[in-house]
């Protein structure tokens, strides 16, 4: 039921993503426009989703969308001491003929990266790197397998292959630190859902965001692009992340 229930998820919200949204309304347009009854509604459908194709990729939109999500939280200060660093997963692809580095995406990277900048200022402390894969190796063992060729002690890094998403990586990581003080790392725009799972489970955890998208000042590129879809379809993401959080309080 658990399994059932994840994949709806996805399912749900791959489909309410701007991209995949625009696609469904213009293809279904499309083929309504050659049906002469429904030929009205076929241009409704064009135009409405050409429409929030080109606003969801203006730059403006993007960042009107996306940057009170992510500069909810201050960068961590590695003054501020912590017990274990947690670095959330995100995708990778495990090809043994690349280096270790170039099994994860550019995001997963930034995360990673990020939680050994604080891990190197705190020598007691320990890296908690987490996410599964459905084949081949979890995204815990790459996050490993990487800090460690970045010359991280591999006696100082604890794996969590088993959660599947953000929840069950809060459930799994309260098993490990107990009331211990954590930082935790994952990508701007998903710290505040990350935060709240957390607080959830009672952990002590102080956000460490990184891999920002948008900037913090207002000014922002006038320009239709790629990137602000992809600003556009995080904001909206995580959007739909905390309501399906909040429903399953």
């Amino acid at each position: 039921m658990l399994e059932f229930g994840f994949a709806l998820k996805k399912f749900i919200g791959f489909w309410l993503l701007p991209m995949s949204l625009c696609v469904l309304l213009m293809a279904s347009g499309l083929v309504l426009l050659w049906i002469r009854k429904y030929q009205t509604v076929g241009k409704s459908l064009t135009t409405v989703g050409l429409i929030a194709l080109i606003l969801f990729s203006w730059n403006p939109t993007a960042n009107f969308l996306l940057r009170p999500i992510e500069h909810q939280t201050p960068i961590f200060d590695v003054k501020e001491h912590v017990d274990y660093i947690v670095v959330l997963g995100n995708q990778t692809n495990a090809d043994r003929t690349m280096p270790p580095i170039n099994h994860l995406s550019s995001t997963a990277l930034k995360r990673l990266l990020e939680g050994l900048r604080i891990f190197s200022a705190q020598p007691h402390s320990k890296l908690v790197v987490s996410g599964y894969n459905e084949k081949g190796m979890s995204c815990a063992e790459i996050y490993a397998n990487a800090a460690i060729a970045l010359g991280a002690n591999h006696d100082r890094i604890i794996q969590l292959r088993e959660p599947k998403d953000t929840r069950e990586e809060a459930i799994a990581t309260k098993a490990i630190v107990q009331d211990a003080r954590i930082a935790l790392v994952t990508s701007a725009s998903h710290m505040p859902r990350a935060l709240e799972y957390f607080k959830q489970q009672n952990i002590n955890a102080i956000a460490a965001p990184t891999n920002h998208i948008t900037p913090r000042a207002h000014n922002s590129s006038w320009k239709f692009d790629a990137q602000g879809l992809q600003k556009s379809e995080r904001a909206i993401y995580e959007s739909l992340g905390r309501l399906w959080q909040w429903m399953n309080k």
